[in-house]
């Protein structure tokens, strides 16, 4: 099996916000933070107001 790139695991690993993350997804944000609610993702608090996710998480894929 062929070992993944440093940059690539590091472009992974980049917290997006909340509406790239739903992009990346392909969902509405209102499904993303529906998935967040019920606890099948898990987002980080920014600051105050902000919220994110890396973008592992985001393409994460929920069938597993």
């Amino acid at each position: 099996m062929a070992k993944t790139p440093p940059d690539h695991d590091r472009w992974l690993d980049e917290i997006v916000p909340l509406a790239e993350a739903a992009v990346l997804r392909k969902v509405s944000l209102d499904t993303l933070r529906t998935e967040i609610r019920k606890g099948r993702l898990k987002d980080i608090k920014l600051s105050e107001r902000r919220r994110g996710m890396t973008r592992r998480e985001a393409l994460r894929d929920l069938r597993a």
